[in-house]
């Protein structure tokens, strides 16, 4: 199986089982009730009911698939096949299927234990899907946005047990499912696996249905506006008052045991100030976000790992997944850390091209060791951030243009505008305009005010590589476009001023004017142009993507 990797996207380091793992590490099964799709669908929206769907048909018409005659070798042990018949997973079936399915096993750890997860790869049917045009929506955000949460009085979560497995597949549909063990007999899913290109879409939509998520139900079914509800695939986490979660925690657990949901024993059953979520510690008392315990002590091993000079490839890749996520929640900028970004990329880069093997031991040099070892002693350190309750108090427009940088402040509270720009020099000309949009992003953040420290800067700008590299804090592709872009986030940290980034049209962007004439050319009729500009963007007039 081909497996795309990016130091991006993963925290969590899985791999094929070894035979020592196969004897000692049980599978990861539970005889979960299949939940009440029917039931659930009834309270979605109308546009969340339409999209659903659309993916529920995608992953259930098997009609045009076809039965192939070609095969694929087997990892998965017989026994594990019967423990996911005896947990009513899967069921025996006659022969192969309408398409070629791969079963295998993959070792993770949980709880300091390692244990394997079943995966079936359908990559016949998911071809056939994504070559229809699918993409799939699951709106995860990044961890930064969800730290204003702790203010609230308290918190309570819920995580799905086996949530994959609580959704049953049709009967129809069960041949497009099927597999073969090691012994030749075969066996068909009768619950939605792991390694469907819809899987987590279906998954992401259910618990966030379930837990009344305003953005997916009817307005009827919503949790009040004073609760604060955030859905995680299959985890659910609630934020407000004492009441109000106990409240929303009440209705979701009847609407649980309603629809045949099994929830984790381990959940918090009760309103909580102190609890973990993805891979945060929430004390709500405080007001301070920290890595979790169980992300504190995977990076304190990667540590020791380091500093031993040498580590898979698998184990530097996943590495790099931890840092950038504990980096967002502790508020360390990864850009700081651009050569050890630039290694943990080509390294990335080298798996995909197949250069590399997984399991293939990586030597670290002196510099590399030095870069890694300062980036997670730099989040050990700080290990815990107050989050500062903050409200709007300044959004900052930015362009470029060949000719020069524009932007444009806005006082929230009493909008008032000042306009900002200049000419590039001979040398900056030469840049590249990515690398010019991130200068002007540099000198409009250099130019807000020291009466706005302590508060919030939106900034917005209409380059989407600024936008990202903003967010995540670093940029691979470009040095120059890295330090601009780091030099104005590290200016807002210390003003200790909360940013966020929107993106605008860059017919709508009041910035481009003044990066393109002097600001003595601008006429008293630009100035009304610019400030209606300002005045659509921030009442939504124009349609703009966030």
């Amino acid at each position: 199986m081909r497996q795309h990797h990016s130091v991006f996207k993963r925290g969590k380091q899985t791999r094929l089982p070894k035979t020592e793992d196969e004897k000692a590490s049980p599978l990861h099964v539970d005889n979960v009730r299949p939940m009440n799709v029917g039931l659930l669908r009834g309270r979605m929206s109308e546009t969340t009911r339409a999209r659903f769907d659309e993916t529920w048909r995608r992953t259930f018409d098997v009609a045009k698939l076809r039965p192939s005659s070609s095969r694929r070798v087997s990892r998965l042990q017989a026994k594990h096949a019967e423990e996911l018949e005896m947990n009513g997973i899967a069921q025996r079936a006659s022969g192969p299927g309408r398409s070629v399915n791969v079963p295998f096993t993959v070792v993770e750890e949980k709880e300091g234990a390692l244990r394997q997860r079943f995966i079936l790869w359908t990559h016949e049917a998911n071809d056939a899907i994504e070559a229809d045009g699918y993409e799939a929506q699951v709106p995860l955000k990044h961890v930064s946005t969800y730290l204003d949460a702790v203010h609230a009085e308290c918190g309570s979560t819920r995580d799905l047990r086996c949530g994959f497995y609580g959704v049953e597949v049709p009967r129809g549909a069960r041949d497009a499912f099927r597999f073969q063990d090691d012994a030749g007999d075969w066996w068909e899913l009768t619950r939605l696996p792991m390694g469907h290109t819809c899987a987590p879409e279906l998954m992401h939509t259910l618990t966030s249905t379930i837990a009344g998520h305003p953005d997916f139900v009817k307005t009827v079914h919503a949790v009040p506006a004073a609760v604060t509800v955030h859905t995680w695939v299959d985890n659910v986490r609630y934020a407000g008052s004492r009441k109000d979660v106990l409240e929303a925690s009440r209705k979701v657990d009847e609407l649980a045991a309603r629809s045949k949901v099994t929830w984790k024993d381990a959940d918090t059953r009760t309103a909580s100030t102190r609890y973990e979520f993805i891979g945060v510690d929430w004390d709500h008392q405080s007001g301070k976000v920290g890595i979790s315990a169980r992300l504190s002590k995977k990076l304190a091993r990667d540590l020791v790992e380091v500093r031993k000079g040498a580590m898979s490839a698998s184990g530097l890749e996943t590495l790099g997944g931890r840092l950038l996520h504990a980096s967002a929640i502790v508020g360390v900028f990864v850009g700081e850390f651009y050569f050890a970004l630039k290694f943990l990329r080509r390294l990335t880069n080298a798996l995909n091209r197949g250069e590399k093997a997984v399991d293939q031991t990586v030597r670290l040099s002196g510099s590399v060791q030095r870069l890694l070892d300062g980036w997670v002693r730099a989040v050990l350190e700080k290990r815990r951030m107050p989050v500062t309750a903050r409200v709007p108090s300044l959004t900052v427009f930015v362009d470029a243009s060949l000719e020069g940088w524009g932007g444009v402040l806005v006082d929230v509270a009493t909008n008032a505008i000042e306009v900002l720009g200049s000419r590039w020099s001979r040398k900056e000309k030469g840049l590249h305009i990515n690398e010019l949009e991130a200068l002007a992003f540099e000198l409009c953040v250099s130019a807000v005010p020291d009466k706005y420290a302590g508060g919030t800067v939106t900034v917005v700008v209409d380059n989407t590589t600024v936008q990202g590299v903003a967010r995540k804090g670093a940029c691979l592709r470009s040095q120059t476009l890295n330090d601009a872009v780091v030099n104005g986030l590290t200016r807002l940290r210390h003003m200790n001023i909360s940013l966020s980034v929107r993106w605008v049209k860059s017919a709508g962007n009041p910035a481009d004017l003044p990066s393109r004439v002097p600001l003595s050319a601008i006429s008293d009729k630009n100035m009304a142009d610019m400030a209606l500009a300002v005045r659509q963007f921030l009442t939504g007039d124009m349609g703009l993507v966030v």
